[in-house]
């Protein structure tokens, strides 16, 4: 599965630890990557309403990420938001170029650079969002080196 993390999670890479209640990642748009992410979702449960339905089936799912929305995935580890076509949001190649790898909760991942998430967190605008900036400016390294959820570099 080909995918770069981004949002709350994300910050950790950057030395900014905070509760987030979901995963946010932008995937390979590939049908055979859309597959995949299906198959993991379905492997844990996941759902995703649609109307006065949930979709569960890994074609069903993988049908929806090829819309290229965003979809919400309900599953028993928790939300995972699949961010597509969001203003602001860099396409998957763009982002995976720029990416570093870092080590979240124990498992190696490409992280979104800091300066693509810097930009995100600014195009969003929200409270959180602008209260993120203010914490990754205050937890900023001269040389962007993404770190552990320890603190250790990545």
């Amino acid at each position: 599965m080909r995918f770069v993390l981004i949002g709350g999670l994300a910050l950790s890479a950057w030395g900014v630890v905070r509760g987030t209640r979901d995963v946010d990642i932008v995937v390979a748009p590939d049908p055979e990557n859309l597959r995949r992410v299906a198959a993991v979702a379905e492997g844990i449960h996941g759902h995703v309403h649609a109307g006065e339905s949930f979709i569960s089936s890994r074609q069903s799912i993988a049908a929806q990420l090829a819309s290229g929305e965003q979809v919400a995935i309900e599953t028993d580890l928790g939300r995972l938001d699949v961010v597509q076509g969001f203003d602001g949001v860099p396409p998957f190649d763009e982002l995976h170029a720029r990416s570093v790898s870092a080590e979240i909760l124990g498992t190696r991942v490409a992280v979104c650079s800091i300066d693509d998430l810097r930009a995100m967190k600014r195009a969003a605008g929200r409270t959180r969002d602008l209260a993120d900036l203010e914490d990754l400016d205050a937890a900023s390294d001269p040389s962007d080196q993404p770190s552990g959820p320890d603190g250790s570099a990545g």
